[in-house]
């Protein structure tokens, strides 16, 4: 984050056509900026506030005369500049939607008028250098012109008085923000890596981070010529070369912060952003496949020959989380004492159904009968809008209805109050309720009930702390995500793992079913409860037996042709 200050000699009018590659007129200074030759601008738009009666605003020049015309100090600060790098990973597309996504974050929080230019990498530079830049107006959007200032812009003192978050707080805040927008594309695009917006020092790291130099900088250096601040000097660079030797397992955190399994190749990448130049990199390869904190991964069967697969490797300390875990969730799935008796149940959702709760379809019943089960844990997958949000709604009257204490917790604010405002579940973030916890509060209590939503954002030690919690409170732990999706806090899958080894009520799964005992029967066989289902099946005639499969694809390669008769006949 960079301020636009006529301080500095800077324009909001020239900064805007520079990233946009548009002609611009600055009705302040006279001054016509022509960069509409300038290559390498895949997306240009401007975000307004959902809802803004500001149509005005959609023209850049009228946008950013507008803005300079409204500060009237010689040193104002007429514009702040958001740059994001984005992930090389994913196509074009992702890219745009992803930059366009946090465009209108901000537009949304502050107000105020976002001015958004995709760069594509240059013919020369880099050519992984995907990134964005927002030029986000200093005041509120109106119908006419611009109002006061936003909440970023206010004084710390100010900000404090009306109880808001001072300046660096938010920008905290908007680096989160941007780690959760930026983790949902690559977990989108089934990609295993993940950003992590902590420092070197918050991660208790001692390799030494990089430094953005800036395109004139990099010019420069590509250039030959000398620059004042280098991504990393000669003695940062030997100083992580040493490191690396003495202790391996710090670039082993570094890559596992990332992604929870990675090769060779992905260890040289690592090695080169923090020593390059300083000595062979495959003289630092060797350190790092020969520490003991290195696991090897068996590798998964594939058409390709052995010798031409590359091997795949995690931590010690990340196999140890993730078996921990499954190993929790397996013990709380076989543990009883939390569910209710049957007519209870159904009487809780009559009541609520008459009381104007949304009524709920045969599927979304069965969802809540597995939540308010027996078992310590359980898990649900579905998206908001295929009725989640109603079902943990109908769950949560079921445990008060029992005198339990009902806990929601997300990973973003925003989430939270979502969750509690649909499902009624008071709610606050993970984060909150960890510092509860290292504080010496208990949450959740014995006997409650911990219902996280959006628990396939959840990373594997995230994840891994909140079912430790629960089984060691005695509590029962509810994990609520959306189907297909990995996490954005942390790597690996763990939301998956969990729900694949316990079994996961699939609300679009049931929701396919027309007939009552087939949406029944595929709960059943969701939460590997798999006689049941079958019974229900072979109760109506519906399964067949066969000596072998040769057989079996005959039938049902028969049963086929029929049905398409019948069908054809009708």
């Amino acid at each position: 984050m960079k301020p636009v200050s006529r301080s500095s000699g800077r324009s909001a009018t020239a900064s805007a056509a520079y990233r946009s590659a548009t002609q611009l007129f600055d009705e302040r200074t006279g001054q016509t900026h022509d960069y509409s030759r300038k290559n390498g601008v895949a997306l240009t738009e401007i975000i307004l506030p959902e809802g803004a009666e500001a149509a005005w605003a959609r023209d850049r020049e009228t946008l950013w005369n507008a803005a300079e015309a409204a500060e009237r100090r010689r040193d104002a600060r007429v514009a702040r500049e958001f740059e994001v790098a984005l992930p090389e990973e994913i196509g074009p597309q992702a890219r745009e939607a992803l930059a366009r996504s946090f465009a209108e974050l901000l537009a949304n929080r502050y107000g105020a008028a976002v001015d958004l230019a995709v760069h594509a990498p240059s013919r020369k530079g880099d050519q992984r250098n995907h990134h964005a830049h927002l030029l986000m107006t200093v005041r509120e959007l109106g119908p006419e012109g611009f109002g006061g200032k936003t909440e970023i812009e206010r004084a710390n003192g100010w900000l404090k008085a009306e109880g808001l978050p001072v300046v660096q707080e938010q920008l905290r805040t908007i680096r989160q923000d941007w780690e959760r927008l930026g983790n949902w594309a690559l977990e989108a695009a089934g990609l295993d890596i993940r950003l992590d917006c902590r420092s070197h020092s918050d991660r208790g790291l001692h390799i030494l981070p990089s430094a953005h130099v800036g395109v004139h900088a990099t010019q420069m250096e590509r250039a030959g010529m000398q620059i004042a601040r280098p991504r990393l000097d000669a003695e940062a660079l030997q100083i992580n070369a040493d490191t690396v030797r003495e202790r391996p397992e710090d670039l082993l955190d570094l890559l596992t912060a990332e992604r929870s399994v990675f090769t060779e190749e992905d260890i040289r990448r690592a090695l080169w952003r923090c020593s390059a130049g300083t000595v062979r990199i495959s003289d630092l390869v060797d350190p790092v496949l020969a520490s003991p904190a290195l696991v090897e991964l068996q590798a998964e069967p594939t058409d390709m020959p052995r010798g031409s697969r590359p091997a795949r490797y995690t931590t010690q300390e990340m196999l140890d989380i993730e078996t921990d875990m499954a190993d929790r969730a397996l013990r709380m799935a076989a543990r009883d004492g939390f569910g209710m008796p049957t007519h209870e149940l159904e009487e809780i959702l009559r009541q609520r159904e008459r009381a104007g709760g949304s009524p709920l379809d045969p599927g979304q019943v069965q969802a809540v009968r597995h939540l308010a089960g027996d078992a310590h844990i359980a898990a649900v997958k579905g998206r908001a809008d295929e009725g989640r949000s109603a079902v943990l709604d109908a769950a949560r009257a079921a445990w008060e209805a029992a005198g339990r204490q009902v806990l929601g917790a997300t990973v973003s604010g925003k989430a939270a109050e979502a969750l509690e405002s649909a499902s009624g579940i008071v709610s606050r973030t993970l984060a909150s309720w960890e510092r509860d916890r290292e504080t010496g509060h208990r949450s959740p209590a014995h006997g409650g009930v911990l219902v996280i939503d959006g628990a396939n954002l959840l990373g594997s030690r995230q994840m891994a702390r909140s079912v430790a919690a629960a089984e060691e409170a005695g509590a029962k732990l509810v994990l609520a995500g959306e189907k297909g999706l990995l996490q954005a806090t942390g790597p690996g899958a763990a939301f998956r793992a969990i729900a694949d080894r316990i079994g996961a009520v699939d609300l679009d799964c049931v929701r396919r079913q027309r007939e009552p005992w087939q949406r029944e029967a595929s709960a059943a066989f969701a939460t590997r409860r798999t006689s049941e289902g079958l019974d229900a099946y072979a109760a109506r005639d519906r399964v067949r037996l066969l000596p072998d499969a040769a057989q079996a694809r005959l039938a049902l390669a028969a049963c086929f042709v029929e049905a398409a008769g019948q069908d054809a006949v009708a």
